[in-house]
């Protein structure tokens, strides 16, 4: 299996790129990984220019001639993709939201089969148990996961108490989660979106009710309304199981 860590942290050795290195661990333990590991501090990624070029070409890409132009070979091949970052400022790190930024690039003619049937692992590594801090990028995660037709794991890691290699606890649940990936493949794409317009194909109809679910362009909004659906969004559960069930019935 091949699997791409993006690390955001300014320190080699902060907590999330502690816990990321633990998660490969566990990966690599079990043999066969073939694990890329990006560090964005020592990477020249500039910012997305709005410009929409990318979805006019064929291959995966973008018009800014920087170091993503290596990046999205990887990401395309990968079969898991994990993000680690700390939370600063009530959100991700800078440096990762710029990353992510760039990865319209992933969407070449508008399909999203670049990410679909993948896994995302999210590790998050925040100062204070915030009620509305680290949640706001696990929600923001989740619908990206939802939308783009991704398996997600998320490893949250509180430091009120000091840098996490004083947590064997967590550093052996990263481990493990690395670990329970062993062989894990990215899932096969069956099922397209039914959404007019959109290029989406998805692993199951589970996984492409969550995409009906998340989709925030007018064609998934309309297609709800149409079908009796509220915007809701993915923080709610019964949503994507509700159009699930309509799904199974109609497809």
């Amino acid at each position: 299996m091949r699997a791409v860590v993006v690390e955001a942290s300014p320190r080699r050795d902060g907590s999330s790129v502690t816990l990321a290195r633990s998660f490969i661990g566990g990966l690599r333990d079990g043999g066969g990984a073939e694990v890329a590991e990006l560090f964005l501090g020592d990477m020249d990624v500039r910012p997305c220019i709005g410009c929409w070029k990318c979805l006019e070409m064929r291959e995966p890409g973008c018009v800014i001639e920087d170091d993503m132009s290596s990046v999205y070979p990887l990401l395309r091949a990968a079969d898991l993709i994990v993000f680690a970052t700390p939370i600063y400022w009530w959100h991700i790190a800078g440096q990762m939201k710029v990353f992510l930024d760039r990865l319209e690039g992933l969407l070449a003619g508008g399909g999203l089969n670049n990410l679909s049937g993948k896994a995302l692992v999210l590790i998050l590594t925040h100062l204070v148990e915030d009620p509305d801090g680290v949640e706001l990028a696990v929600r923001m995660f989740r619908s990206i996961a939802g939308w783009a037709g991704m398996r997600l794991d998320v490893v949250r890691y509180c430091s009120d108490r000091g840098h996490v290699s004083g947590s064997g606890e967590k550093l052996e649940e990263a481990y493990r989660l690395g670990k329970s990936y062993v062989g894990w493949r990215a899932r096969e794409l069956t099922v397209r979106c039914t959404v007019e317009g959109c290029k989406g194909m998805f692993p199951s109809v589970d996984s492409l009710a969550r995409h009906m679910a998340a989709g925030a362009g007018l064609n998934h909004r309309a297609w709800r309304r149409e079908h009796g659906f509220e915007d809701r969004g993915m923080a709610d559960d019964e949503l994507w199981k509700q159009i699930a069930k309509k799904l199974e019935e109609t497809l």
